[in-house]
């Protein structure tokens, strides 16, 4: 088998990234054959002793996998305080997955869960501005002129949002359903920027991220990615890599 990075192969062993395997080496928690690793370092997964904080590591089959979070439940694997957590609804088939990103715990929708570090940590990341698509309710019913200022950029934390593409749906008296496309996930973003114009969010579902849709996925079910949404996946992660 042709030698990979120990970076990348430790990224290959579960919920972690490239950076932070370089972390862990630099940090002197992983060993090679007996002997501290070094940043650089390449490695046969076949023939080769990986160890980190004293364990063996080894490479396990890579996962992708979309999920319909409902509402009320936690993007988290574990919660001190009991609630529940997208855990409990992951098949144990797929034991070893993590979620990319978050979603609010009222909000529902579109979650995707891999253990592939470096593709999570892509689209998670703003500089790879991969389009992230909801379905917003607000109240009161919304106006041109706020949602054309959400959609310009408000400040958030002292800095303008990354302009988003809204679209008004619909309209009662009370509220509006708007589809909101964001290439930036900051903390309750959209309630926040909704707030910034004087609206109220009262539901959130995530209906897409990137190639991704949530079509055909019920409220707490999990389903593998098609080969042709992981490729594409791929390929615009590749075509907005920084230099």
């Amino acid at each position: 088998m042709t030698k990979i990075r120990i970076n990348r192969f430790i990224a290959s062993t579960g919920a972690i990234s490239r950076r932070r395997a370089d972390e862990l080496v630099r940090s002197g928690r992983v060993v090679l054959n007996s002997q501290k690793a070094c940043l650089g370092d390449t490695v046969d997964p076949q023939t080769d002793e990986i160890r980190v904080d004293g364990k063996i590591v080894s490479s396990q089959e890579i996962l992708y996998l979309a999920m319909n979070k409902p509402r009320f439940m936690l993007t988290s694997m574990y919660d001190p305080s009991g609630r529940p957590c997208i855990k409990d609804l992951i098949p144990s088939q797929y034991a070893g997955v993590f979620p990319v990103g978050r979603l609010d715990f009222d909000a529902e929708g579109l979650l995707l869960l891999t253990n592939d570090g470096d593709l999570a940590q892509g689209i998670h990341h703003p500089s790879y501005a991969i389009q992230k698509v909801y379905s917003v309710k607000v109240r009161p019913c919304a106006k041109e002129e706020q949602i054309k200022e959400m959609a310009s950029g408000v400040y958030l934390d002292g800095k303008r949002t990354i302009p988003a593409q809204i679209e008004h749906i619909r309209a009662t008296s009370r509220e509006s359903t708007l589809r909101i496309t964001l290439r930036q996930g900051l903390k309750n973003q959209i309630k926040r920027m909704a707030l910034a114009v004087g609206l109220e969010v009262t539901s959130i579902r995530r209906i897409s991220i990137g190639p991704v849709k949530i079509d055909g996925i019920s409220p707490g079910d999990v389903r593998p990615l098609t080969p042709a949404e992981i490729a594409n996946l791929h390929k615009m992660l590749k075509m907005h890599k920084k230099p």
